[in-house]
């Protein structure tokens, strides 16, 4: 195959290369089969580099090299793949631990939530858009009410206590993919900068915690939050 490739490559030239290209794409998809985990991943990262709506089978078979239609062997298409990304960013919070109690351990499990969907930019979007009962999920939900249960509350305050971490989680990741603040020497963070020195007299609050916003510690800023709403549901719980 090599020498018929040589002498093709002196007689076509660029149509020779144009083989040598797939022939090299083939031998590397030999060397990495083709599977549902792969898919998932690369479908993962062209989402983090290039945003949900640059994702395609067309565009995730390209990344793969080989053809769309390969990706069908192994996922049922773009809504398949979509709810795979779902489930594999519950599953990257891993296996929560209940027994260090519950407060310790919920304080735990949500940073490590918080992390996961930060380091995601479409994570928020895909989980406000799409069913996100998964078995991951299902587990996530499970182990944190089922400390707060163990532990003597209510089935309806083990609810509440589990909508209070779970959207400070999804609305802090939120707002640190989005946010401006703490990037310093981003151009949009220097024009809200200005604007707050601008209206320092008819916003002199606002003006006051500005340093403060400015150099905003993200995972500082969400564990005090955290820590207020788990220090509020202990003091929901009746006593023994």
């Amino acid at each position: 195959m090599g020498h018929n490739h040589r002498r093709v490559d002196e007689t076509y030239g660029v149509y020779a290369y144009s083989v040598g290209s797939v022939e090299d794409a083939m031998t590397t998809t030999e060397r990495q089969p083709l599977t549902r985990e792969r898919i998932i991943q690369a479908a993962v990262e062209l989402a983090d580099e290039h945003g949900l709506e640059a994702l395609s089978m067309r565009k995730l078979g390209a990344a793969l090299g080989v053809e769309a239609m390969s990706l069908y062997n192994h996922v049922g298409g773009k809504e398949d793949i979509l709810d795979s990304m779902v489930e594999d960013l519950f599953q990257s919070i891993g296996p929560i631990d209940t027994t260090a109690g519950w407060q310790a351990s919920a304080r735990v499990a949500a940073m490590a939530a918080k992390r996961a969907l930060a380091a995601h930019p479409w994570s928020i979007t895909l989980l406000s858009t799409r069913e996100t009962l998964s078995e991951g999920s299902f587990a996530v939900t499970d182990a944190m009410v089922g400390m707060l249960l163990a532990d003597g509350y209510s089935t309806e305050v083990a609810h509440h206590a589990w909508h209070a971490v779970a959207s400070h989680v999804m609305g802090y990741a939120f707002q640190e993919i989005n946010s401006v603040f703490g990037n310093p020497g981003d151009p949009e963070q220097g024009h809200v900068e200005g604007l707050i020195a601008q209206y320092a007299e008819r916003f002199p609050s606002l003006a006051a915690i500005g340093p403060h916003l400015m150099c905003c510690r993200y995972d500082e800023e969400f564990e005090f939050g955290l820590d207020l709403i788990l220090t509020g549901i202990a003091a929901l719980k009746l006593p023994s």
